[in-house]
């Protein structure tokens, strides 16, 4: 994974955010089981910029605690296209664990960059997230 790695942002942790331009609003980090996170609840949201090998298919991969459940579903959405609706319900209790997004060749064709945006659905939070990376496929 770290060969095929173009970029990486660890949230919660200050100079990575400052390095991939975290911007959110109500959004909140902490720290669980050695691990850094960061969610966003009802009606915020936040995003970073990660960097793209432009014109080669990418995967967003996000890492998630497999035991966080309630109300957790949140849009991932890249450079304004939607690319998933998430839900984390025990999806893989006990253990954190990568959720890969293809993204669409139009996202990222012809860029270096893209912005990366959670936002939480109505009554819900977004995240938690503990990983973030872009990954040539």
């Amino acid at each position: 994974m770290e060969r095929r790695t173009v970029d990486v942002v660890h949230p919660g942790q200050p100079q990575s955010e400052t390095d991939h331009r975290y911007r959110g609003e109500q959004s909140q980090t902490g720290d669980f089981n050695g691990r850094k996170w960061r969610h966003a609840p009802s009606a915020g949201w936040f995003r970073y910029e990660l960097a793209v090998a432009k014109d080669r298919p990418i995967n967003l991969v996000c890492t998630y605690w497999g035991s966080d459940a309630g109300n957790r579903v949140f849009d991932v959405v890249v450079d304004g296209v939607k690319i998933a609706t998430q839900k984390l319900d025990h999806n893989r209790p006990g253990e954190f664990y990568d959720e890969i997004y293809p993204l669409p060749a139009d996202v990222t064709r012809g860029k270096e960059r893209v912005t990366v945006e959670f936002r939480a659905q109505p009554d819900n939070l977004a995240g938690g997230l503990y990983d973030l990376r872009t990954l040539r496929r």
